[in-house]
């Protein structure tokens, strides 16, 4: 099996037809959490706050974890201002459907949140 920064290069080359090297790329593992389908806290902030600035739905599996790196690298100055950043939404939605209760606890915080 191909390590996961080798997959990617491989993947986003051929997207972006350049060569991507396995070296030129960041990958952040911290944001999985305790496993699969398992929601926490960074996940959550991260669905919120593209839902309520930018009008985007996260999954929480897959879309909502690459959005709390993509925050969590931020924040850690890993990216910096004005630094030319992708962030390449693959859909996920259907996975909405098999985490109603994570769906749940999303709509009730986003609804907290703008009642403040």
């Amino acid at each position: 099996m191909a390590e996961p920064a080798a997959t990617v290069a491989g993947l986003a080359g051929a997207l972006t037809r350049r060569g991507i090297t396995p070296e030129s790329l960041r990958l952040r593992t911290d944001q999985v959490g305790a496993g699969y389908g398992v929601l926490h806290e960074p996940v959550l902030e991260a669905m919120r706050t593209a839902a309520v600035t930018e009008g985007i739905v996260l999954d929480p599996v897959y879309s909502g974890r690459a959005m709390a790196g993509l925050i969590a690298a931020v924040r850690d100055g890993d990216i910096r201002p004005a630094q030319r950043t992708v962030f390449l939404h693959t859909g996920g939605l259907p996975g909405l459907f098999g985490h109603a209760e994570t769906v749940h606890r999303s709509v009730s915080t986003l609804r907290s949140y703008e009642a403040r």
